[in-house]
């Protein structure tokens, strides 16, 4: 249970039929952020983005936030990530967080911060430190994670051109 603005949130990892639930959120969270002129999601709108919700429920841990029982957010953590951190993403160290979605209607309302606190404390619970990537040409995430206490570690350009920036916590 975590204390959340909007009330109690319940975080449970998904199952297989949450998969569409998952892939809604990060669908409209997509949306949301391509209004926004932010096109940092635009691959969770096609099918390769679908693919990679399904790759990743097997491969990690996906888990959605809920309140009284609907679906308003969702995480991701995997406890490797070579393809954003090298080598050092397979140093057994840390957990990697991915893919924080809200719903657009619970934006703003500090739901997103909760969920990563959320996924801070478990990760640590583990004995590991938190990393996470975010798209390096959106000041304002990078300034989210930041004030989060985030510690900037440097940028990474993907294969595809993507450039991430990269960020740990201990």
């Amino acid at each position: 249970m975590v204390k959340s603005t909007i009330g109690d949130l319940t975080l449970r990892k998904v199952e297989e039929e949450d998969k569409s639930t998952v892939i809604h959120i990060k669908q409209e969270a997509a949306r949301w952020l391509e209004n926004k002129g932010i096109h940092q999601w635009a691959g969770i709108l096609m099918a390769p983005g679908e693919d990679m919700v399904y790759k990743r429920v097997h491969q990690g841990e996906v888990y959605l936030a809920l309140k009284d029982g609907k679906a308003v957010g969702t995480v991701s953590i995997l406890w490797e990530d070579p393809i954003s951190w090298d080598e050092k993403g397979k140093d057994g160290k840390a957990g990697y967080m991915h893919g924080l979605a809200i719903l657009p209607e619970y934006g703003h309302k500090g739901v997103g911060k909760d969920i990563l606190h959320w996924a801070v404390d478990y990760i640590r619970a583990k004995g590991k430190i938190i990393r996470l990537d975010c798209m390096a040409e959106n000041p304002r995430i990078n300034q989210y994670y930041k004030d989060l206490q985030f510690n900037y570690v440097g940028v990474k350009e993907l294969p595809s051109g993507f450039k991430v920036s990269l960020y740990e916590k201990k």
